[in-house]
């Protein structure tokens, strides 16, 4: 009787091996993040899934936000359009055309194998929170909340991502983000500051989280944000496609 349960072990794993040398493997799926409605360079909204969402109840353990700074030496106001870009940073432009294919929400595509990668390689990095660890606020308790961008316009406002209500101020990461630690000037705030526009500091040890430009009088800064839904089997990192959440204007500090 042993002898027997152990034959029909071994046909089950020799079965199993031929499977996957055959080329078919298992296909983990996560569904992507609605767009959010993006208002001006000051506001957006995003509407997170629900844990009914195909895949968020087997695979979902946090949402990811990516962001580059972009300094520029035009003033926008209103929705920032894509011939727009351009004229705001040119390497803005060329990053949003390059990631566009990854939120297109028409496309065939699988989502990248390892997203943190793609964003990395554009020097994108994780967003961060003050006095909270961004990952557990955006677990699986804010599934189906609504989570709201808030880059007031006011000289001295600090800019603040809000879920359900709740305000959390913004900070640019400096550990473990991706690509390395860098000492962010003036500070950590999402606020327009001399020392953000001054493209001396653009290096990996101080501003590396911030886009030159060749342009003169170099005042204003932007920022770039996208949203993913991170999950993960046994083995695996599964990710979601990214959604586009908007162009923000940094608000003076002072």
């Amino acid at each position: 009787m042993v002898k027997k349960r152990l034959f029909c072990l071994g046909v089950c794993l020799l079965s199993l091996m031929c499977l996957l040398s055959c080329g078919l493997e298992v296909f983990y799926y996560i569904g992507y993040i609605p767009d959010s409605n993006y208002v001006d360079i000051s506001n957006a909204s995003v509407q997170l899934p629900s844990s009914g969402t195909e895949g968020y109840s087997s695979y979902f353990t946090h949402f990811e936000i990516f962001y580059r700074i972009y300094i520029s030496d035009m003033l926008q106001t209103g929705k920032i359009e894509a011939q727009q870009l351009s004229s705001i940073n040119p390497r803005l432009n060329t990053d949003y055309s390059s990631l566009y294919g990854l939120t297109n929400k028409t496309s065939t595509s699988d989502p990248p194998t390892n997203l943190e990668n793609t964003f990395s390689y554009r020097k994108y990095y994780k967003l961060a929170l003050e006095g909270a660890d961004i990952n557990n606020i955006l677990a699986g308790g804010s599934l189906g909340g609504t989570l709201v961008f808030d880059f007031d316009q006011n000289p001295g406002v600090r800019p603040r991502m809000i879920l359900n209500g709740t305000p959390y101020v913004l900070h640019r990461a400096n550990v473990g983000s991706g690509i390395g630690d860098f000492e962010p000037q003036p500070n950590r705030y999402f606020n327009n500051h001399p020392d953000l526009c001054n493209t001396a500091n653009i290096t990996d040890k101080l501003n590396a989280d911030t886009e030159t430009n060749s342009k003169s009088n170099l005042e204003y800064t932007y920022v770039s944000m996208y949203i993913a839904a991170i999950g993960a089997d046994f083995i695996t990192t599964i990710y979601s496609q990214p959604t586009f959440i908007g162009i923000f204007m940094l608000p003076n500090s002072s």
